[in-house]
């Protein structure tokens, strides 16, 4: 029995209560978290956040870690989640703004402006305390980097953890998912019930007409080639897997004036994009190509077109990312008026590095390209750990919150962050902006960091990707926001 208890409970006097003590609980409170977010109910799940439930669970019946080691695993997975998602929006992160995205944007800053307003509001209102605010907020609007953001800004102003920030976020978290999507329902019955569709939104890059270009292109190689006008041409798609080619423009590799065939368009990290001679190339690109047969077999031998290339992971760049992030976040930054330097932090830090790193590589001859798998594993096992340690070391107080020191308020206020803007935004995305329905939902989904509310939006019209695509404009600006806004109220207000 006492090795039972042990193994559950940890070793009196052992760092963190024993190494096997600290993987097993770790451990089951991720495969347990994960297993119960593949149930949904009436089409909601709570998805990974089950993992902090979890957490909390184990940690009210004394089952949890060294605080010590909590603070570092929680820091590393978050470390891990916010740079994966900076190389996957990376690469097309500034184009978004050449196109429709800057109108979408500027509703998403809306969103997260007004989020916080009736977060700052409500403390005053009602003598709330920042640090709970903070973390009701970003439980109102799912979004985990701004816990992190927010926990790491006190430890560092007060060298201490203010657990009432976790234990927001815990709180307000379920509602913000089923808060976003009920507001959805409501914004279609109020505002839209002729129809979904107003105007869509003009997306030159993202919408684009590519198979009109792909049959001008298909004309333009004909008049060149006045000899093959009777050749069946052909469109392949083809992987970038030579590194040489990283950084390397369309228009240098001449492939219409030497192999007859043309490059339309370019997929990279799940957005499309239209090719010209200018473009830049990144290894591990998706490449259209339009030609005759053998024109194109021509093309597939240049860009290599080798999965099993692909597949050996770029880890030097992902390191060397993560210390500059760190570092980026560390740096103190002075503002007049603001008692406290403000900092990037663990999770800004990083996130803004990623970003950098994936859109700009190309041109210092840096890859920074990893499969949509290995990109997704990592973000997955960051997330896990980071909402794991947050569980396990906010769990000791949270029943006691809930019934005795006001958490059913807290839920309240939470729904409060997560309708008051979205409403606000729905008249304004409807009758200023003139947006579709989709594309609206797409950008709230997007400004307020909450993939569930992405999958309700997607499932309204599975023939068009509008709303992913909406959600992909808005959603690197805002997981900015939301960091930067967490740590301001903080340095701010406590």
């Amino acid at each position: 029995m006492q090795f039972w208890n042990n193994l559950f409970e940890g070793v009196s006097g052992a760092w963190s209560g024993g190494i096997a003590h600290s993987i097993i609980i770790l451990a089951l409170v991720i495969a347990f978290g994960k297993l119960l977010g593949r149930y949904k109910l009436k089409g909601i799940s709570l998805g990974v956040t089950w993992v902090l439930f979890v957490g909390i669970l184990f940690s009210h019946f004394g089952m949890t870690l060294d605080s010590n080691l909590l603070h570092f695993m929680k820091e590393f997975g978050l470390i891990l989640f916010v740079y994966s998602i900076g190389l996957q929006v990376g690469p097309g992160f500034f184009s978004i703004f050449r196109s429709g995205g800057l109108k979408l944007n500027l509703l998403a800053i809306f969103i997260c402006l007004c989020g916080a307003g009736t977060a700052i509001a409500i403390h005053f209102l009602t003598g709330t305390p920042v640090t709970t605010m903070t973390g009701i907020m970003s439980g109102a609007v799912t979004n985990t980097p701004g816990l992190g953001a927010a926990q790491a800004a006190f430890a560092d102003s007060f060298g201490s953890n203010a657990s009432d920030i976790a234990l927001g976020y815990a709180v307000a978290y379920p509602l913000g998912v089923i808060g976003a999507i009920l507001s959805f329902i409501l914004i279609r019955q109020c505002f839209y019930r002729n129809g979904m569709c107003v105007k869509p939104i003009e997306r030159k890059s993202e919408e684009y007409d590519f198979k009109a270009e792909e049959k001008e292109a298909q004309k333009v190689i004909i008049s060149k080639h006045v000899e093959a006008a009777d050749t069946k041409f052909i469109s392949r798609r083809f992987i970038i897997s030579k590194r040489k080619l990283n950084g390397v423009t369309i228009g240098k590799l001449n492939f219409e004036e030497v192999l007859g065939a043309s490059v339309t368009r370019i997929r990279r990290a799940g957005l499309d994009f239209k090719a010209g001679p200018d473009f830049k190339l990144q290894y591990g690109d998706l490449v259209t190509v339009v030609g005759s047969k053998e024109s194109v077999a021509g093309v597939e031998k240049v860009l290599g077109n080798s999965l099993k290339r692909l597949d050996e992971p770029n880890i030097i760049p992902i390191f060397i990312g993560i210390a500059l992030g760190v570092l980026l976040g560390s740096i103190p930054v002075t503002f007049p008026g603001i008692p406290q330097p403000v900092k990037l932090g663990l999770a800004g830090g990083p996130l803004i590095v990623s970003i950098l790193l994936s859109h700009f590589g190309p041109k210092m001859n840096v890859i920074t390209y990893t499969t949509a798998s290995a990109n997704l594993l990592l973000r997955e096992i960051g997330i896990c750990i980071f909402l794991a340690c947050v569980g396990l070391e906010a769990g000791n107080g949270f029943v006691d919150t809930i019934v005795n020191n006001g958490g059913l308020v807290w839920i309240a206020y939470g729904a409060l962050i997560t309708l008051i803007p979205l409403m606000l935004a729905g008249i304004v995305g409807r009758y200023v902006m003139k947006l579709d329905y989709l594309t609206l939902i797409g950008v709230l989904s997007g400004a307020s960091t909450n993939p569930p509310a992405l999958a309700f939006a997607s499932e309204q019209d599975k023939s068009t990707d509008t709303a992913a695509v909406s959600y992909a404009a808005v959603y690197p600006l805002a997981m900015f926001m939301r960091v930067l806004i967490a740590q301001l109220m903080i340095l701010l207000l406590v």
